[in-house]
């Protein structure tokens, strides 16, 4: 058979299909495919809901003024809710059946609201009404509309645009983020104290008689990546439902490409970090050992993640080009800069040299504390083993 002359590829598949029977592995998934589709589909519903504002109104003037407010906000941020008088408008509010009432003044309009309004409504109510006033001083000095607005308009040009607004581009930049840290360290741990666990009912020592402890590593290496990699794979599944179901598919047009290069950094810094992990497991010989060994792979994992959802432009540009810390920085930078393409090209380079640097310094230190049972080894320890 082929795979015997592969035993790396029986270890993988081991990996696999163990995690494919962990209950805890499946739950775990669950609820993360559940929070996606939550933060993805919830912010649509909410945006949504209740309808445009209704506004009470007892002319035809006031209802003039609602219409205009409510084409300034994007034709459906205020309804106007026609009652027959004051006393009857009034009533609307204090009961709650509408936002504020529009009413004829001495010298224009009144602004009704119960306790409080808002100050948007107020605010858009106060521009339409000057706008809507305008035009009917100026239609009985003899001037068209667009003569009184001749010389007025107010365009937005941006020197350095991103490819999505702030907002969104700041919530899938923390979402890239997030994904890759949460991945990295829920399958992290999962590794080393896969290891451990073999180390402890002594598995370790029958799977090395019998497999090269490199394959052993390779393997488990292998094998989370992959399980890794179809969780992103099933999450972004999830989250196209998601906006495909909320209409938000216009997202989907400048996230795609950047879901591309985040594919490649995740891999190259998984793999990287997966050796560290296997690593700290081998230097542990029971699972309480597992807080103080992989203390380093969580600060690696940590400090890179506060950087890339906190740190200011300047930070992040430097982080985007620092192996780890990359996977995170500049999949997000691309969402919200104008980054050129040789950047990333760059930083993918430093990357890969920097886990081809740490899964062969891994492999040496994990040959050399596999088998080492008798007591918690420290990292300073496992180097001077490695140079024996």
């Amino acid at each position: 058979m082929k795979t015997l002359d592969k035993p790396w590829v029986l270890i993988a598949e081991r990996e696999i299909t163990t995690k494919l029977r962990d209950k805890t592995f499946i739950g775990s998934t669950l609820v993360m495919l559940l929070i996606v589709m939550v933060a993805v589909i919830l912010p649509a519903i909410l945006a949504g809901k209740g309808g445009p504002d209704k506004i009470a109104v007892i002319d035809d003037a006031s209802q003039k003024v609602v219409q205009t407010a409510s084409v300034t906000a994007g034709g459906d941020g205020y309804e106007a809710t026609r009652f027959s008088d004051r006393p009857a408008a009034e009533k609307a509010v204090t009961d709650g059946k509408v936002k504020a009432a529009l009413l004829p003044d001495a010298d224009g309009y009144v602004v009704l609201g119960k306790d409080r309004v808002d100050s948007g409504v107020e605010g858009a109510l106060r521009e339409a009404a000057a706008a809507v006033g305008m035009e009917a001083n100026a239609g009985k000095a003899g001037l068209t509309p667009t003569e009184l607005h001749a010389g007025t308009k107010v365009s937005l040009q941006l020197l350095n645009p991103g490819p999505l607004p702030d907002i969104v581009s700041d919530f899938v930049n923390i979402g890239l983020a997030l994904v890759f840290y949460m991945t990295a360290l829920g399958f992290g741990m999962m590794i080393a104290q896969s290891v451990v666990q073999e180390k402890e009912s002594r598995v370790v020592e029958i799977l090395a008689a019998a497999v090269p402890i490199r394959s052993l590593l390779w393997g488990k290496v292998l094998g989370n990546t992959v399980l890794a990699l179809s969780q992103i794979v099933v999450i972004a599944a999830a989250s196209l439902i998601g906006l495909l179901a909320t209409d938000q598919a216009d997202i989907l047009e400048v996230v795609t490409p950047v879901a591309g290069w985040f594919v490649v950094f995740f891999v190259l810094g998984f793999v990287a970090l997966a050796g560290l992990w296997a690593v700290a497991g081998s230097l542990a010989t029971r699972q309480e050992d597992l807080g103080s060994t992989t203390l380093p792979g969580q600060m690696i994992l940590m400090i890179p993640f506060f950087f890339s959802v906190f740190a200011g432009s300047s930070a992040k540009t430097v982080a985007s080009f620092v192996p780890i810390a990359s996977s995170m920085s500049m999949p997000g930078r691309m969402l919200t800069e104008d980054v050129p393409v040789w950047q990333p090209l760059v930083a993918i380079a430093l990357l890969l040299a920097a886990t081809v640097l740490i899964v062969r310094m891994g492999a040496r230190l994990y040959e050399r504390t596999l088998l080492q049972t008798g007591r918690r080894l420290g990292y300073r320890e496992a180097l001077a083993l490695e140079s024996k």
